[in-house]
């Protein structure tokens, strides 16, 4: 991925304005680079099950999975580190909420 920008920044602009575009450019560069290859696995997957011998090899399908599971995931982290560092990201409450009560009925069965 290429972090380089073509745009420079001008002398009007603050600190926190030039560090927010610059994060989402990076955000848009991982996003178009990990999702374009998600998109390209899943076509050739797809297509794979077009063909009698594609269930021959249901072994590459499986791996085509893990590997579209991997990137989103990859993504995902990435794209959050990304607004995290700028504090803007995502948190989703009930999956907090979730997670905490998973912890607790988890402690009070040891």
């Amino acid at each position: 991925m290429d972090n380089s920008s073509d745009q420079k920044p001008t002398d009007n602009q603050t600190d926190i304005e030039i560090k927010l575009r610059f994060t989402l450019f990076n955000i848009d560069a991982l996003s178009q680079d990990g999702l374009s290859e998600i998109s390209s696995i899943s076509r050739l997957a797809l297509a794979s099950l077009e063909t009698p011998e594609g269930y021959r090899h249901m072994d590459d399908i499986a791996n085509a999975l893990r590997a579209i599971w991997s990137k989103a995931e990859d993504i995902q982290g990435c794209i959050n580190a990304q607004a995290e560092d700028v504090g803007c990201n995502y948190v989703d409450n009930a999956q907090s909420r979730r997670w905490a009560a998973e912890r607790k009925a988890r402690s009070e069965l040891n």
